[in-house]
């Protein structure tokens, strides 16, 4: 055993010391398993130095110096063993840091080779899964990097012990540079993923520009209204996304430009050449969907413009129809109802009027587009045109021809009117006839052809009115013109018969008027007599001279105021011959009776 336990042989990788600890601990279990025996030969031996006289095979010093021997022999192996523990731990110590180092180096290797691969992926996927492949590595590092530190530890207590400084040194210089390259590959992936993104985007807008192309480039422009709308509808939402799209061609072309980078990879050469020839594919397009937007707009003016002269053509064939099949009625309530037909027409033709103008209008638009759409569009103008001109030709002549037979009727009815109203005045006169010959009755009647006189001038304007019609409606309708001069001349008749009445009460009045003066001065002047014969014929004889020569001056007087008077009795009884003269009447009695007492009266008082 002291040869093993002197051996220099410590192990030259970890298994081989591993190895030398199991049989240095076989060697221990022996040297331990020696240990009783040496504890019982020096028992034995003190046991035999113990004991008294008698017989020694040897002597006490031989043995004890025997004894002494063997227990300084096994010390002496209990202690190479324990040496070569002790210098075999440290030497699995030092493989196993070694053999850890080892491992992490190659570790770190690996990861350093796949951190400085030139591969950056064929396409966008490749790119994204190697940025994953990267952050696994990241983790990976941040997991080993307290294990790692624990072995550098290791490695830096090695060394101070006397270790060789190589595989630490090494592995720490290794280990600092992967989170560089870590970064670098990073960067030049993002790089590469982004550039493969300009590339998925650019193919994609490559694939919407055929697209859209393909869908500009259609000669379709729909067979109507409806269809050529929904054309121009998609075509304007395909010109909004290419004006959203516009933009982010031009942002895409920016990030593909070279950048200043040089060590970053160009994984997709030409990308900025092709984002530009997209960019002039987009402009290009774009004024094609431009054209073909004029080319749809035109289109939809021209369906337009044939559905509004289609039904345009519709509603005029339709009150076409109407008209073609009117008869001007005689009637004046069936006139009253074609008229009011008439006034529903007349703002319906304006607005019919201003949907032909507009359908004009439009026509004259599309002159300038292609030639067929000019063609078309000036064929349907023409015969919307014609067809309207002769429809409103015929609408205007049924209401010329209504008009006129309206105006007679008016015209009729007017004079049917205006004969009426002069009969009621007439019969209003006559009635003044019942009036009495009194003043109450002199009054109303003067009052009421007062009143008359003004009905009469309204009646004298309105018949002018009338004639000045019935003039004009003969130059119009000279067909009709004995029927109006039959109107005219009904009119003067009942004129004429207004106006004699009305002269006859004038006359009637006038009458009335001078008697009732005649008796007014009449009834004052026989008062005036009453009173002067009282006074001329009293028989009271004065009692003194100046009593005397105050009823001689009353005299004087009395007989100034008769001279006075006498015009107005010579007056009074000129009228009241005047009124009576041919009447036989009781009245007219009764005032020659007044009159002769008013005489014999007055020869009296003479």
């Amino acid at each position: 055993p002291q040869v093993r336990l002197q051996s220099r042989d410590f192990g030259q990788h970890l298994s081989q010391v591993d190895d030398l600890l199991q049989i240095h601990a076989l060697v221990e279990g022996d040297v331990a398993a020696q240990a009783e025996r040496v504890r019982s030969v020096g028992a034995a031996a003190e046991r035999f130095l113990g004991e008294g006289g008698g017989y020694r095979p040897c002597p006490p010093e031989q043995l004890r110096s025997r004894v002494a021997a063997l227990e300084l022999r096994y010390r002496g192996l209990s202690a190479l063993s324990a040496q070569r523990r002790l210098r075999l731990e440290r030497s699995r110590r030092l493989w196993k840091f070694l053999w850890d180092a080892g491992e992490e180096e190659a570790w770190m290797r690996e990861q350093e080779r796949l951190l400085r691969c030139p591969e950056l992926g064929r396409d966008l996927p490749g790119a994204l899964r190697m940025l994953s492949q990267l952050e696994a590595i990241r983790g990976a590092l941040g997991g080993r990097a307290g294990p790692l530190q624990q072995l550098l530890e290791r490695g830096r207590e090695l060394l101070a012990q006397g270790a060789p400084d190589g595989a630490a040194g090494s592995l720490e210089s290794l280990w600092a540079a992967l989170p560089a390259l870590a970064g670098a590959r990073e960067r030049r992936l993002r790089a590469a993923a982004g550039r493969f993104q300009l590339d998925a985007e650019a193919a994609e807008a490559e694939a919407w520009l055929a697209a859209a192309a393909r869908r500009v480039a259609g000669p379709e422009l729909g067979h109507d209204e409806r269809s050529a709308g929904m054309l121009e509808r998609r075509l304007r939402e395909l010109q909004d996304e290419m004006r959203r799209r516009g933009p982010a061609l031009a942002a895409l072309r920016e990030q593909a430009m070279p950048g200043d980078a040089a060590d970053l990879p160009d994984v997709v050469p030409g990308l900025a050449e092709r984002l530009a020839e997209l960019e002039r594919r987009h402009r290009e397009l774009e004024e094609r969907a431009e054209l073909r937007r004029l080319e749809l707009r035109d289109a939809l003016g021209l369906f337009a413009a044939r559905s509004e002269a289609d039904a345009c053509a519709l509603w005029v064939g339709e009150r076409e129809q109407w008209l073609l099949s009117m008869e001007i009625p005689e009637r004046i309530e069936d006139l009253e109802v074609v008229q009011q037909r008439f006034e529903t027409l007349e703002p319906e033709l304006a607005a019919l009027a201003a949907r032909v103008a507009s359908v004009g209008r439009v026509t004259e638009e599309l002159q300038g587009s292609g030639d067929r759409n000019r063609e078309s569009a000036r064929d349907t103008w023409e015969q919307l045109r014609d067809r309207w001109e002769r429809f409103r030709a015929l609408a205007e002549r049924k209401k010329v021809a209504l008009t006129a037979a309206l105006n007679i009727h008016n015209f009729r009815l007017e004079c049917h009117e205006t004969r009426g109203w002069m009969r009621e005045k007439t019969a209003a006169i006559e009635a003044t006839r019942a009036l009495g010959r009194d003043l109450a009755g002199i009054t109303a009647l003067q009052g009421k052809l007062s009143g008359m006189g003004r009905d009469l001038d309204a009646i004298q304007g309105k018949l002018r009115e009338l004639r000045a019609e019935g003039e004009k409606l003969q130059g119009e309708q000279p067909e009709r013109a004995a029927e109006i001069r039959e109107e005219l001349a009904g009119l003067e008749a009942e004129w004429e018969a207004l106006r004699r009445c009305h002269r006859s009460r004038e006359e009637s009045l006038g009458q009335a008027r001078r008697l009732q003066g005649f008796l007014r001065d009449l009834a004052a002047l026989q008062a005036w007599l009453s009173r002067t014969r009282a006074a001329a014929g009293s028989e009271d004889v004065p009692a003194s001279l100046a009593e005397a020569e105050g009823s001689l001056r009353q005299h004087e007087s009395l007989r100034t105021e008769i001279s006075h008077y006498g015009a107005d009795y010579r007056s009074a009884r000129a009228a009241g011959r005047e009124v009576t003269r041919g009447q036989t009447d009781a009245q007219s009695l009764s005032l020659l009776q007044r009159l002769e007492a008013l005489d014999a009266d007055w020869e009296e008082l003479g």
